[in-house]
């Protein structure tokens, strides 16, 4: 493992989903994903309390940083910003 991910175990997690709509105009979409983080088999996995998980891609691990007191991680002691293809649609949407 490249990245040691122990201390994130069962700490509060925020997966910050971030989606390019023009990146000419610096336009993005977020949404945020809270849960706890679990390590498993040497990957981060994050649990939300509804039981949602989402296995944090291995190109995402090197930008896990403690929280900077933005209002959309509330109160998740660590997060990480996982940009995702334009063409999928955030959870919860149609």
């Amino acid at each position: 493992m490249l990245h040691d991910l122990n201390h994130l175990e069962g700490k509060k997690f925020c997966v910050v989903f971030v989606k390019v709509i023009d990146e000419s105009a610096g336009k993005v979409e977020l949404q945020a994903l809270h849960g706890r983080a679990s390590i498993e088999a040497e990957k981060l996995r994050c649990y939300t309390p509804e039981g949602v998980c989402f296995a944090v891609p291995n190109s995402a691990l090197p930008n896990i940083l403690p929280n900077d007191g933005t209002e959309l991680l509330k109160d998740a002691e660590y997060f990480v910003l996982v940009k995702l293809d334009p063409n999928i649609e955030f959870m919860g949407q149609s």
